[in-house]
């Protein structure tokens, strides 16, 4: 399988191999950063022959690049049509209707930390209870000294109940989902 690298994270196949297994029809992204987890998604979903991507990102960090830095590759993939990509705050995005955030798989990297996952998770648990899961960056403990200041993740670990999917390196990779629902050997 040919996957964007990014060295930074190593689980992409991981991600990839999850959006085939779940077959979303709808994920919605928060901070495609350079896009390449936009990517990996949307190719997987390309093999699978349905679903789209709602990616969200405000650009506001040099580091990431812009808006159209995203497209490029999104077009150098061959993945455009999988993805609407768009300027949008997650804190704007949770306040509306549930009717209207509906997803399957929602992918979370907005410079995470235990404050936003936890209001992550309160807006979306409803979703999660129904089968929606949700994957993020971040929830090993040796992530938690790394990214923008707040809570550590690990200390809502119990509250959100989420599982690290990766050895405990700084950029981790981490599921939370329905237990009752699904028994996942990732």
């Amino acid at each position: 399988m040919n996957l964007p690298h990014h060295g930074k994270y190593e689980w992409l196949p991981l991600l990839y191999d999850i959006v085939k297994d779940f077959e979303p029809d709808k994920i919605v992204e928060f901070g495609p950063g350079r896009g390449q987890t936009t990517i990996t998604m949307a190719l997987a979903l390309k093999e699978l022959g349905k679903g789209k991507i709602e990616s969200y990102d405000l650009w506001v960090d040099e580091y990431w690049r812009d808006k159209q830095n995203c497209l490029n590759g999104f077009k150098d993939w061959d993945v455009s049509d999988l993805i609407d990509l768009q300027r949008r705050d997650f804190y704007d995005w949770i306040k509306l209707p549930a009717e209207d955030r509906k997803f399957d798989i929602l992918y979370f990297d907005i410079d995470n930390n235990g404050d936003k996952l936890l209001d992550l998770y309160i807006g979306v648990k409803h979703d999660i209870d129904n089968g929606s899961i949700v994957l993020f960056e971040g929830g090993s403990p040796v992530r938690d000294n790394y990214g923008s200041d707040g809570t550590r993740m690990n200390d809502i670990r119990d509250k959100v109940n989420y599982k690290v999917l990766t050895e405990d390196v700084k950029y981790s990779f981490s599921i939370i989902y329905n237990k009752d629902l699904y028994n996942l050997e990732y």
